[in-house]
């Protein structure tokens, strides 16, 4: 189907902007709420320019600069097709849209800090967003410390975990990662179109009036993205601050089970995360499975795991040290976090991150953008 949008779109014209290196198109440009912004993206000869495997950004932004938008595909033989519905949330206005070209896709450099040469390789767990299953690799690290990840395709973001090749109680191993397209953006091609949502009629020129924007790259401060500030008589504890702050969606759940890592050292001085719920939860049982991994059951249910709010494996909590954890949540049966779950009970883990990591906890976990799904949404 979207091979047949692609090619409707070159034949009907309605290719809004071109060059001889770079081809968009879109399948309008006036648009109302609830409608589909289609795209295609074409580099015809990108053999030449070296772009067999390249990296497609989109940064839409409304005329007036107080916001913008970021999306990101991988392109492959020089063509990428994605669609964007637009939601409720979106202004009327006019909205400049560009097309990004970085080479190459997603990669991965890291550094293990204050290194001593003892870990010549590194074990990494990749937790996918909302998705089951888990990947396991190793890394190996050069004698300055540093290393490199597998290129790896993932859609929304995913969860990094590195830990000692060899096992070890605690994790004592400070990371330090980057990916080039977010540390380095040097674009190689680059085209702006606009579009219209919605009536402009009521509309200021400042909102409407395309003529006097100009792009750039170089971020600005937009004070719709500065956080709120909520002055309130009563003092909140740590945990309950790290709750606001860190839960999302259904993991705002009040009726969760709630074990503090912040305020209190139980969890920390447990020789595992399992190990320190067995007894605390009425009706959960801590089993082995055929692997002899530890698994958690509800009436012969098993629980879900999170691993901050990512769906991952029971195998994944082992990576998870007990001194490393903020907060545990457990929901009982049915939890309904996930469309994964058929009714079964959940434990949400939270590690400690930002202002609630001591000065002396290395950080050996990350959550890292990647690749928009091919059909999103723009809100």
């Amino acid at each position: 189907m979207r091979n047949i949008f692609f090619a409707l779109l070159l034949l009907t014209g309605n290719a809004v902007l071109g060059s001889d290196s770079l081809q968009v198109s879109l399948s309008a440009s006036k648009l109302i709420k609830g409608d589909t912004l289609e795209f295609a993206c074409i580099i015809p000869d990108y053999k030449a320019l070296q772009l067999p495997n390249a990296t497609l950004n989109v940064w839409i932004e409304d005329i007036a600069k107080t916001k913008r938008w970021k999306y990101r595909y991988p392109i492959i033989n020089g063509e990428v097709q994605a669609s964007l519905l637009v939601s409720d949330k979106i202004p009327d206005g006019r909205y400049a849209v560009t097309y990004l070209v970085q080479r190459g896709f997603l990669k991965m450099y890291g550094e293990v800090m204050e290194h001593n040469k003892k870990d010549t390789a590194i074990t990494y767990m990749m937790i996918t967003k909302n998705k089951k299953g888990t990947y396991f690799d190793n890394a190996r690290v050069a004698t300055d410390g540093s290393f490199r990840l597998k290129s790896t395709l993932f859609a929304d973001s995913a969860f990094f975990i590195f830990s000692p090749a060899v096992k070890s109680k605690n994790n004592y191993l400070n990371i330090h990662i980057e990916t080039p397209l977010d540390s380095f953006f040097i674009p190689v091609l680059q085209q702006t179109t606009f579009i219209t949502v919605g009536n402009l009629n009521m509309l200021p020129s400042n909102q409407t009036d395309t003529t006097r924007y100009t792009f750039t790259i170089d971020p600005y401060e937009d004070s719709s993205f500065l956080p709120n500030v909520t002055v309130t008589a009563t003092i909140k504890s740590k945990l309950q601050q790290y709750d606001e702050e860190y839960s999302r969606g259904a993991f705002q759940n009040n009726d969760a089970i709630v074990f503090d890592g912040l305020g209190k050292d139980d969890i920390a001085r447990s020789s595992g995360i399992l190990v320190f719920l067995q007894g605390k939860i009425p009706g959960m049982t801590i089993e082995k499975d055929a692997d002899g991994i530890d698994i958690a059951k509800w009436r012969n249910e098993i629980a879900e795991i999170y691993l901050d709010e990512f769906r991952v494996d029971n195998i994944s909590q082992t990576f998870i040290a007990p001194t490393d954890v903020a907060m545990i949540k457990v929901y009982r049966p049915p939890a309904y976090l996930s469309s994964f779950n058929g009714g079964a009970g959940a434990i949400a883990i939270y590690t400690k991150k930002g202002a609630y990591a001591s000065n002396g906890n290395n950080r050996h976990s990350f959550i890292v953008k990647g690749y928009t799904n091919i059909e999103s949404r723009w809100e």
